[in-house]
């Protein structure tokens, strides 16, 4: 039998759940076959669970908590703390985040997500207006903790086609964007993260936001679209192959890394020179 394969709990939010999930298997001396028939789950279904292949699904951890006794539910509800802050919609798009290998971002307005600072996100839902300062404090919570993917020991490659005006379009004062322009310097040194500014002028993306989360077994790729409603989230093969053209596209007008970075440390100055 081949030795069970090694996890690293701090991968992702699945894998974390995974490794709890072998260790309560193995103190119990169950095998997956034998857990998942108590759980009403197949021993595969199980094994992919346990090397965060899969996120377990609400009737997943209710079958393993019946069958290994309480404190899953539980251990995964402490996983997901950051996930109750955030819109519901949301919710489906941060475990495709969570599970990607690569993740590519168009942003034609603002600074995305995952590299925002914390003044920077809080000024962006002042602007919104339709927020209380408890909600805005969660929801700032909620962005920070879904940063931590680009911290984690495998992180997703990560591309960031980012518009030029976005740099130069003043959230929260000269020294809120000062700070964020230095947190994408600080970004870029990273081995796993480029961003490539897009010069002003037409392209395919203006019509608003595009990411495409890649899952790490290449199966599956998963869209967000901004929309004037709610964002969209879809994983529609026609989807994917047209938003995949419009990036293509895109990132073929945008300036190489190494310029990108300039020219992020040239705007910089200017936020630093004098008044804004």
């Amino acid at each position: 039998m081949p030795a069970p394969r090694t996890l690293d709990p701090n991968a992702s939010r699945a894998a974390a759940f995974g490794a709890e999930l072998r260790r309560r298997r193995t103190e119990a001396q169950l095998t997956q076959d034998e857990l998942g028939l108590r759980a009403g789950y197949s021993g595969s279904q199980v094994g992919a669970v346990e090397v965060g292949k899969r996120s377990p699904t609400p009737e997943f951890i209710g079958g393993c908590e019946k069958a290994l006794g309480p404190g899953i539910r539980e251990f995964w509800a402490s996983l997901s703390g950051h996930r109750d802050k955030a819109p519901r919609w949301f919710t489906p798009w941060m475990t495709e985040e969570e599970q990607a290998s690569a993740i590519i971002t168009w942003e034609p307005l603002v600074v995305p997500g995952l590299l925002q600072t914390e003044s920077y996100a809080r000024a962006l839902l002042k602007a919104e207006r339709r927020y209380g300062e408890e909600e805005i404090q969660a929801l700032v919570e909620a962005r920070l903790a879904r940063q931590q993917i680009l911290t984690r020991t495998k992180p997703p490659r990560y591309l960031v086609l980012l518009d030029e005006g976005s740099l130069s379009r003043p959230i929260g004062g000269a020294e809120v964007m000062a700070e964020q322009l230095r947190r994408l310097l600080e970004a870029t040194r990273a081995p796993h993260v480029t961003i490539q500014i897009v010069p002003l002028g037409a392209n395919p993306g203006l019509s608003g936001a595009i990411v495409v989360a890649h899952a790490a077994n290449a199966q599956r790729h998963t869209v967000y679209l901004e929309t004037a409603a709610e964002p969209v989230v879809t994983s529609a093969p026609e989807t994917v192959a047209t938003v995949t053209v419009k990036l293509d596209a895109i990132r073929a007008g945008a300036y190489p890394l190494n310029a990108s970075i300039e020219f992020i440390g040239k705007v910089l100055e200017r936020w630093t020179s004098g008044p804004n």
